[in-house]
Parts: structure tokens; C-alpha cells; sequence
């Protein structure tokens, strides 16, 4: 019995050292695999984004400014440039105001300079934010024209590589689409945009349709140029909108929690007068579907074009379908919409790293 206990043993013995040396070398193997894929991992590239906002109107344009710094503070997407839609003289000081907060100071801020001056939405909170915060950019006329701006950045960048996020009106990207070739580049806007531009994310506004001309929204303010920047543009567009979409989708309660010296938390306070609310997050979903791409959580319609008519209403055309648009105004199925609200408010509560 005992001879046998011992070979048994020993058999034991070799049958746990050749199982322990199988997992010590699929450890080894598991370990090389992950290294190797780690620089692949590590070499894809953040999304070249510009943010385009009339920030004037409402309180979620400056929460998905808040959301385009987090993702860039997290190496999801590169801020190329945040050019103003509205001509309103403090939007664009607010938004350099912001984007000094969040330590980029320095990032390109321009206006519309073409065209008639339309009339702007009031805004509950542009002006204080200018006034309140510190920023660098010259106030009135001394303004930069924003034009210049896109043909600069888009002509530094690679081919097919820009995302472009309008959560504004379009006037911008109608005058980029209007400009000649200058010694930026020999390339006039069209071509320049569609050697360059990977696709345009537009908030706008309601789908399938929305056919009110008296409500304000992103196509009406100014619609000659919505017409014309969607008529025109030879890239992808990506529409989102949807007005219930978007409510069931608020945020903003928790800004309340950050520091008073925080400008989003200042911007929903005076929207709210004097209170932080939930709002809709309609700009933030712009620039989710911008930095992570149309899939899920999103559901995305891909058949037919969008429709726009002279006054900036719109209706969705299920034929003939244009490959070159499509549309978000729904969650995919299966998907909560509090864990996407919660996804984006984590963003929007993002807080700069102190330097």
C-alpha cells in the first residue's frame, strides 16, 4: 500500500507540475497577446472635432461644450476649433470664456462676418458668463470671422479625418461652402470640405419632420443658409433631433453639486433664474453621435433624405433615398434611457485638472 501511495504521489505530483506549466505558459501567451494588441489599442487616433454653437438660446449648448472638453481631456477627441453661429456679440466671448475655464484658452473662436445680421434669440446668460469669467477674446467688432478660421483648420488636417458638430444655426458652414480658394488653400469650400470633412453631425431639429415655421430652432433663425449648407454639403450628414428624445434624455440636475466658480453650473442657474433644473440634452447627444460614432446606443435611419424648405421647417422623405444623409432621434432598442442621461451628466460634471 505504501509503494503505491507513493507512485500514485508522485504521478500526482508530475500530472499538477505539467498542469501548473500548461497555465503558467497560456498566462505567458495571454500576457504577449495583450501586449501586442496594445499598441494597436493605443494607436487609434481621437476624432478631430470642430464644435459650431450659436450659444445664445439655451442652457445645452454650454453643457455639450462642457461634454466635447471631457471627451478631449480623455483622449477621445482632439478640439480643432469652437466657431459661434449667432451673431449675438457675447456668444462667442462666453464660449472663449469656457473654453479658458477648461484650460483651452487658446482654442479658435470666430463669427459670422457675411451676410445680414439677423435676429438672435435672447440669451439668459451669455453676456454674465463674458462678464464673469476670465477669457482672452476681443469683444464687438475686432471679433474674428469664422470663415478664415474653418479653411484654416480643415486645410492643417488630414484628408477625410474632420467631424464637424453644428448644435447652431448654419450660417457658418453655408459661407465655408461659399468661399474661394485663397492663400489658405487653392481649394474653394466645396472641395475643401469634401477632401477633408469625414462627416458633419447637425442637431436639427425635430424628425421626421417638423413643419411649424413659428417656432425658433437651429433651421429657422437663419434659413437661406440652412437650405444652402445642407443643399450643398458633399459629405456625410448625420441629423439628430427630436424633441421628446431629447426631454426624455434631461440632465443638468447635478451641476448643481459642482463649485459655484464652475461657468456650466453659472449658465443653467441664470437659464433657470437663479435655480439648476434638468434641461433637454439635445446639443449633448450631437456630440455623443460626433465623438462615438451613429451606433448603439443610438438607432440610426438610413433611408431616404432630408427635405428642407425655404422658411428652415423640414420633413424627412423616406424616397429618394440620398446615402449622404441620415438621421438619430431614437435610442436602440433594449437601451435605458437613464443610463445614457447618466453617461452624458457624467461628462457634463467633468471638472478641468488643475495645472
Amino acid at each position: 500500500m505504501k509503494s503505491r501511495f507513493v507512485a500514485t504521489s508522485a504521478s500526482v505530483g508530475r500530472k499538477i507540475r505539467r498542469a501548473l506549466f500548461a497555465r503558467s505558459l497560456g498566462l505567458c501567451v495571454c500576457a504577449a497577446l495583450v501586449l501586442s494588441l496594445a499598441p494597436a489599442l493605443s494607436a487609434a487616433e481621437p476624432v478631430k472635432l470642430i464644435f459650431d454653437t450659436d450659444m445664445d438660446s439655451d442652457c445645452d449648448d454650454a453643457a455639450a461644450l462642457a461634454v466635447v472638453h471631457a471627451l478631449a481631456d480623455a483622449g477621445e477627441i482632439e478640439i480643432l476649433a469652437t466657431p459661434v453661429s449667432s451673431k449675438y456679440e457675447w456668444s462667442a466671448v462666453c464660449v472663449d470664456a469656457i473654453n479658458t475655464y477648461f484650460g483651452r484658452g487658446d482654442l479658435p473662436v470666430g463669427i459670422p462676418k457675411q451676410g445680414p445680421k439677423f435676429p438672435q434669440q435672447r440669451s439668459r446668460y451669455a453676456r454674465q458668463i463674458a462678464q464673469e469669467f476670465p477669457h482672452d477674446l476681443p469683444y464687438g467688432e475686432k471679433l474674428p470671422d469664422a470663415t478664415p478660421i474653418y479653411r484654416r483648420v480643415l486645410a492643417g488636417q488630414k484628408d477625410n479625418s474632420v467631424v464637424i458638430v453644428t448644435v447652431g444655426d448654419l450660417t457658418n458652414l453655408r459661407y465655408l461652402l461659399e468661399s474661394k480658394g485663397d492663400d489658405i488653400s487653392d481649394l474653394d469650400g466645396p472641395a475643401l470640405v469634401k477632401r477633408k470633412v469625414k462627416q458633419w453631425v447637425c442637431m436639427g431639429t425635430r424628425y421626421p419632420h417638423d413643419l411649424d415655421p413659428g417656432h425658433w430652432g437651429n433651421f429657422k433663425v437663419d434659413p437661406e443658409s440652412t437650405v444652402k449648407a445642407i443643399a450643398g454639403w458633399p459629405t456625410l450628414i448625420t441629423f439628430t433631433g427630436g424633441q421628446e428624445f431629447a426631454e426624455k434624455l434631461a440632465t443638468g440636475k447635478a451641476l448643481a453639486g459642482l463649485p459655484a466658480t464652475n461657468p456650466v453650473r453659472r449658465v443653467y442657474e441664470l437659464y433657470f433664474g437663479g435655480q439648476v433644473k434638468p434641461r433637454h440634452s439635445a446639443d449633448q447627444i450631437a456630440v455623443m453621435v460626433a465623438a462615438r460614432g451613429p451606433g448603439k446606443p443610438w438607432k440610426l435611419v438610413t433611408e431616404g433624405y432630408n427635405h428642407v424648405f425655404p422658411n428652415g421647417t423640414h420633413q424627412w422623405h423616406e424616397k429618394p433615398n440620398n446615402p449622404l444623409h441620415q438621421y438619430v432621434s431614437a435610442l436602440a432598442d433594449g437601451v435605458e434611457y437613464r443610463d445614457v442621461a447618466d453617461t452624458m451628466e457624467k461628462l457634463m460634471l467633468h471638472q478641468p485638472e488643475k495645472k
